[in-house]
């Protein structure tokens, strides 16, 4: 009977130690070799999105005469970037080159402010761009 409580309680406390071993994945999971060549392949084709991104925001935060010349200067700058990130990421997307990892190797927006900071993906062109992903209106 001893024997059988004692059997009871290490099966319960192995199973149960097992259990919650892997509740949540490790924090990069979902950066593979697939989603590093998606990166780079869409840098490349959409990097000029950062055109009409820059003329919006410079638009809104500073006016029309500041977003005429920023765009240009601004865009191009930051097309250039991400298609330099682009070809080094569709190049090199069998292998973790960046620290090792499959990361992104700029800052996102997820470390810095999105505007100065660059995305993992290329903007969105359109009214769905940047905005939280949840169905409240806000108004």
């Amino acid at each position: 009977m001893k024997n059988r409580l004692l059997l009871l309680a290490v099966t319960a406390l192995v199973l149960s130690s097992t259990a919650f071993g892997d509740i949540q994945s490790p924090p990069g999971h979902h950066f593979t070799w697939s989603r590093k060549l998606s990166r780079g392949l869409g840098n490349l084709m959409f990097g000029w999105l950062e055109y009409p991104t820059t003329w919006r925001k410079t638009n809104q935060s500073d006016g029309a005469v500041a977003a005429a010349t920023d765009f240009f200067v601004e865009g191009t700058k930051r097309t250039l970037v991400r298609a330099a990130y682009g070809f080094y990421e569709t190049i090199t997307f069998p292998v973790p080159s960046w620290k090792l990892t499959y990361r992104p190797p700029y800052h996102h927006k997820e470390v810095l402010d999105n505007w100065w900071g660059y995305t993992e993906f290329p903007p969105e062109l359109g009214f769905r761009s940047e905005i939280p992903y949840s169905s409240s209106q806000g108004w």
